[in-house]
């Protein structure tokens, strides 16, 4: 392919509602739309929403970076393949990637920037899904699924407004409830996790996130608390940095956790999966902190005790924009989540100037199959 065209547009998405986590509350979100034209008129979409606490760079080196990337694309040729793709965003220090040409780090002075990576990486897998008249996820791996299992995020705060969230998510048909937990004294988030396991019973799964807000001690405390609710899962307890505290802790509780922000970079799977003995029980890929085609390409891992598929692919937002970095998650999450276990869908947002009709979860799923590039996997929601 030969990129004629690249436009950067800035994105601004302000949450219907604020989401408090244990890092910060959060009420917008900013970054930018990456389109990139080929030489017959196609368009591939692509989308950077940087959040330095969840392992990305910064608005402003996100925006040095993109500027960087569109420059050294612009009438460039390059490879109909993934590996073309994935060569791209090498390091100098990682040789001539096997005599492809194009190279969007020329030097080591470009900064570390995985969301404007992420956005560049979208664009360029959208148009070569697009190319080739199939859709994303089945660019990535052919056994992709039709549709991709979602949660739904649940922001309230009170638990008696937390219950009655809960309920209207289970009647749209989410499965799966995800609360947001730490940053908060133990009582409260119990509290909350109660009141929303007896508004919607035994039969739906609720997911925690604690996004690193506990102690190893706190961690110890919660799990052993809030275990009698029947919990499917809960993602990052402890810093990112305290793998072997996320092993420690493994050990004692009584439902899976998952390593979130602890990737921030693929190297540290095998450290986790090598530290639990091949028993590691989840990991949550977030594709602009993670990246996408590369993630997916390297999703088997080989460690003590056999090769694992991991799952767990979502959006870095945690919100529906209606771009194609939605797909990007759907299609990731299509061709390498476990087939029972829901990616992240969340928080409503009001898109300014972003792209993709509505097309909101039927029965808790997004479509991960249509149309050839990531178009099919809008998420737009506006209430």
């Amino acid at each position: 392919m030969r990129i004629t065209e690249t436009r950067l547009t800035p994105s601004r998405l302000e949450l219907i509602r604020p989401l408090r986590t244990a890092r910060a509350t959060y009420t917008l979100r900013e970054g930018f739309l990456v389109h990139l034209v080929d030489e017959e008129g196609r368009v591939g979409q692509g989308e950077a929403m940087p959040l330095v606490e969840f392992g990305t760079e910064s608005l402003s080196v996100c925006q040095q970076v993109l500027h960087s990337h569109l420059r050294g694309l612009r009438e460039q040729n390059l490879a109909d393949n993934l590996d073309a793709i994935e060569d791209a965003f090498a390091l100098p220090s990682q040789g001539p990637g096997q005599g492809r040409a194009l190279r969007l780090r020329p030097s080591e002075e470009v900064p570390h920037a995985p969301a404007a990576d992420h956005a560049v990486e979208m664009a360029l897998l959208d148009l070569l899904s697009q190319r080739r008249e199939i859709p994303l996820c089945r660019l990535l791996d052919r056994a992709a699924r039709q549709e991709v299992l979602v949660n739904a995020l649940l922001t309230a705060e009170e638990p008696q407004e937390l219950a009655e969230e809960a309920r209207k998510a289970v009647a749209e048909g989410y499965k799966t409830l995800k609360l947001k937990v730490a940053g908060r004294p133990l009582d409260e988030d119990e509290a909350r996790v109660r009141a929303v396991r007896q508004a919607v019973g035994p039969d739906v799964n609720i997911r925690l996130d604690a996004n690193g807000g506990w102690t190893e001690t706190e961690a110890v405390h919660a799990v052993d608390r809030l275990g009698w609710y029947g919990l499917e899962l809960c993602e990052q307890p402890v810093p990112p940095q305290e793998l072997r505290a996320l092993w420690r802790l493994q050990r004692r509780a009584p439902f899976p956790l998952a390593a979130d922000e602890a990737l921030a970079s693929p190297e540290a799977i095998p450290v986790l999966l090598g530290l639990a003995g091949g028993n590691a029980r989840g990991a949550g890929v977030r594709p602009e902190a993670h990246g996408l085609g590369r993630f997916v390409a390297g999703a088997d891992v080989r460690a003590p005790g056999g090769q694992h598929r991991l799952g767990g692919v979502r959006h870095e937002r945690d919100g529906r924009s209606g771009v194609s970095g939605g797909g990007g998650a759907f299609g990731g999450g299509a061709a390498l989540g476990p087939p029972g276990l829901g990616a992240g869908r969340g928080q409503p947002l009001r898109p300014r100037g972003a792209l993709g009709a509505p097309l909101p979860a039927r029965s808790g799923t997004h479509p991960a199959a249509g149309r050839a590039g990531t178009r099919a996997f809008s998420m737009s929601r506006v209430p």
